[in-house]
């Protein structure tokens, strides 16, 4: 499948998908909203596919957000459509594979949505993150939202209320938790296919339902975390992928996972 605004290739297993509008530092356009979906339902029913590094095209920025010139479509009721066609991430489709965000420079608005729901941010050194919503009028909500699950909310609210003229360094990022791990610029890529690489190795339904536990957690709360944990488990206590673990373990060998799609997966 090929896209205008995006790459997509898989590599033994992983798969790189990038945001590929250089020019305008990778600014979600019209054409980008309607091919995100399309990218991540992809990923999600790609059998070769077992984790996923996303990535901009560059060395400027990962993503500066909506593009004012060409604003990105949202489909939905009402005159400025619905919440639910704000769908650029995995967790925003209900994909339960592993993603690996890449940042490889600036972070702006709402380029901050692929941080913020990634299960692992790695960051070339250089990286900055910051929110210029309330500097045209607009209001900061859906990203500082969701980046307040991974930040202290002071740090959030900082970032939000001072609409850019503050930019968040790489290593305050990092120290604030935003970020997992700060890399060369010219090892950003390699590291996250390395972190790939050891996530590739293992269940793919097992990585998913793992996923899918621990994100579901953050908004049922504790005891209905717990439960929907607990439920998960007991899907996975059917899935083939146990008994293949446990028979290579006793039988000292790699294991033959069976390759998983999303698609059989309960949203």
């Amino acid at each position: 499948m090929s896209y205008e605004t995006l790459s997509y290739e898989v590599r033994d297993g992983v798969a790189l998908i990038t945001l590929n509008r250089e020019a305008q530092r990778n600014a979600v356009n019209s054409t980008m909203s309607r091919e995100l979906p399309a990218v991540w339902k992809h990923f999600d029913q790609d059998p070769d596919a077992v984790v996923a590094v996303l990535t901009g095209s560059g060395e400027k920025a990962l993503c500066t957000g909506a593009d004012l010139t060409d604003l990105p479509e949202t489909d939905g009721e009402g005159q400025y459509g619905s919440l639910a066609s704000i769908r650029w991430t995995s967790l925003q489709n209900k994909v339960w594979k592993p993603v690996i965000c890449a940042v490889n420079g600036q972070v702006v608005g709402g380029g901050l949505h692929f941080v913020a729901d990634a299960d692992v941010v790695l960051a070339a050194d250089g990286a900055t993150f910051f929110d210029t919503h309330v500097a045209v009028g607009l209001v900061a909500a859906l990203e500082p939202i969701s980046l307040a699950r991974r930040m202290p909310l002071g740090s959030v609210l900082r970032m939000a209320l001072t609409g850019g003229s503050e930019r968040m360094d790489v290593t305050e990022a990092h120290r604030l938790g935003l970020v997992d791990e700060i890399a060369p610029k010219d090892e950003l890529l390699d590291r996250a296919f390395a972190l790939a690489d050891k996530i590739k190795r293992h269940s793919p339904s097992a990585l998913a339902r793992t996923k899918k536990a621990i994100w579901q957690a953050q908004d049922l709360g504790l005891h209905a975390g717990l439960e929907n944990g607990w439920n998960l488990i007991m899907q996975q206590n059917d899935d083939p992928d146990l008994m293949e673990g446990i028979r290579a373990f006793s039988e000292k060998r790699a294991p033959n996972w069976k390759p998983y799609t999303g698609e059989a997966e309960d949203a």
